[in-house]
């Protein structure tokens, strides 16, 4: 009778387990030493070796002549193991046997002693499907169970067990198997079976495989199946369903080269052909994740298996973009496979983000972002020279470039109505003429968001860093005496940056630039700062004492209408 290969390969021994030397390692020892606990808990992903090992212990602690390596496998406490008809080893589904019905008649069977061999080893696989009844069932038994009785629970889903349970147990995490052991194993088993089997093949293979040992095997199995002859990587791209690597690399290179109309043509040719949107997406995320690594480590991770050739193109490619470039990319890749879920028209989305890429030119990068910033807080002009608009022919008028006035306003303000003072906007002298003055000698207006925009425009001249802090702040009271300014408690962060030593002595440079004199300065967090500063900066506590010593007929308007007083008195 035909045995398939993935039964006819299990372990057999402690050195035949792949990937998992920690547990193995673990268990020598402790059956070596006789230090053999109660219950065990082998928790991974599918098809790493859990159920595999679980029989190997069992075999090894009722083995007649056990060794370092493992069991025998040739006594007969071994031989009825390995054909799972033991009575002294039990392999119990957890997911049809979940009940506490099913824990019950476990609990009773546990008081007999083995038949035939040392222990009697319980192994309940998909151990988490237990119902949380049939958990606290099984905890004392489980904490001092007979001396004979042995437990060893499997699960792919630990976080689903119940703490109290594995806190009885020692507890072993499978990790995914990497390729280049798949690979090799793959290699192995196909020269044992004499199954003709190309290096491509056996690579396609070991990706698939996604760390699952098992499910290579399965692999192996159908393609020796689905072939007469010689297994290629053709034929498991076909049968699996898997995008080819040559393909991707050319999908790839059109999205490095900037070439839309490459990028639209082979997505075309592959969704005709009946590629899926979704595995397309996958296999160019994994390519663009192995560029990301060669970049970064300069060389192959233990999770990586290529051919010669799928090395050199991947290098290639490295050599074409930067780091940076490359998770940009990758960025994008996974936001689109974020669309996908939500559409079922999943190629429109790739589309979208492939021919997005191939435009990235008109996204700035990190350095170009960082000299701009530089450029801004030295006072340059990041974006170059500004012409100033050219005068009418026979007009008086001076020009004035954007950043004088504010928009939509025609007119400079007038002065306060006995004031000595003289208007100003952002960059505007008093004599009006086109020079700029430097900020400290900026004359004032009086006007409370006067003193607030000096105060800002300054900042921004100085260091546009601490500007784009303070600008989200509101000032509370501000005056030559006392500075305090406020942030929501989702700035606290800027709060934090402008209290460095550097930042704190600039704004007191500039409150001095401002007022002739330096306020004593307080920078607050509220926690609900728009119920508690309207939108002048006032407390709205300020704000209702105002109103209490207003004209009666102005507070009756502010009922009627809902405004806010901005002054209490009229100039």
């Amino acid at each position: 009778m035909y045995q398939v290969l993935a039964q006819k390969y299990r372990p057999r021994g402690f050195d035949d387990v792949l990937g998992q030397e920690a547990a193995v390692r673990t268990l020598k020892n402790a059956v070596s030493s006789g230090r053999i606990a109660n219950a065990y808990m082998f928790s991974g992903p599918r098809g790493v070796g859990k159920t595999s090992l679980a029989r190997l212990l069992a075999k090894i602690i009722n083995c007649d002549k056990p060794s370092a390596g493992g069991p025998c496998n040739k006594c007969p406490r071994c031989e009825e193991i390995t054909k799972g008809s033991s009575m002294d080893v039990l392999e119990i589904d957890g997911a049809s046997n979940r009940g506490i019905d099913e824990i019950r008649t476990l609990r009773e069977s546990v008081r007999f002693l083995p038949s035939t061999g040392k222990y009697k080893v319980y192994v309940i696989d998909e151990v988490h499907m237990l119902t949380s009844e049939a958990f606290n069932a099984l905890l004392k038994t489980l904490e001092e169970p007979p001396e004979h009785v042995k437990f060893i629970f499997a699960t792919t889903e630990a976080h689903k067990v119940l703490p109290t349970i594995m806190s009885r147990c020692q507890k072993f995490d499978f990790k995914r198997i990497p390729p280049k052991l798949i690979y090799e194993q793959v290699k192995d088993i196909a020269r044992k079976e004499k199954i003709e089997i190309d290096e491509k093949a056996m690579l396609l293979i070991a990706r698939a495989a996604d760390g699952s040992l098992r499910d290579a095997l399965v692999i192996l199995d159908q393609m020796v199946s689905f072939t007469a002859g010689k297994v290629t990587a053709k034929e498991v791209l076909d049968l699996l369903g898997m995008v080819g690597g040559e393909i991707i690399s050319d999908l790839s290179d059109a999205v490095i080269l900037k070439a839309p109309e490459k990028v639209a043509r082979i997505l075309d040719d592959l969704i005709n052909n009946g590629k899926d949107p979704v595995f397309i997406l996958n296999n160019l995320m994994s390519h663009f994740r192995d560029i990301l690594i060669l970049k970064s480590a300069g060389s192959p991770t233990t999770d990586m298996v290529f051919h010669d050739d799928e090395l050199a193109v991947l290098e290639n490619q490295a050599e074409k973009m930067s780091i940076e470039e490359v998770l940009y990319i990758l960025q994008n890749l996974a936001h689109c496979g974020t669309l996908m879920k939500g559409t079922m028209y999943t190629r429109v989305p790739l589309e979208i983000s492939l021919i997005k890429l191939t435009k990235r030119d008109s996204i700035l990068s990190i350095g170009e972002v960082l000299e701009r910033l530089e450029k801004l807080e030295s006072g340059e002009n990041p974006l170059g020279s500004i012409q100033r608009p050219a005068i009418p022919s026979g007009s008086n008028q001076k020009p004035v470039t954007s950043d004088q006035r504010p928009v939509g306003s025609d007119q400079k303000p007038a002065a306060p109505s006995g004031s000595n003072q003289k208007p100003v906007t952002s960059n505007q002298n008093m004599a009006g003429d086109d020079e700029e003055l430097p900020a400290d000698e900026l004359e004032l207006t009086g006007e409370p968001g006067t003193h607030w925009d000096m105060l800002l425009k300054y900042l921004k001249n100085k260091k546009f860093s601490v500007y784009t802090f303070i600008k989200q702040a509101k000032p509370i009271d501000l005056s030559e005496k006392k500075a305090v300014i406020a942030f929501d408690k989702d700035h606290a962060f800027n709060k934090e940056m402008l209290e460095t030593p550097d930042n704190l002595d600039l704004i007191k440079e500039s409150l001095e630039s401002v007022f002739g004199a330096r306020p004593a300065l307080e920078i607050r967090v509220l926690d609900r700062m728009s119920q508690q500063i309207d939108g002048h900066g006032l407390l709205k506590k300020k704000q209702e004492e105002i109103r209490k010593t207003s004209n009666p007929a102005i507070e009756a308007a502010l009922d009627v209408f809902g405004g806010k007083i901005v002054r209490d008195h009229i100039d």
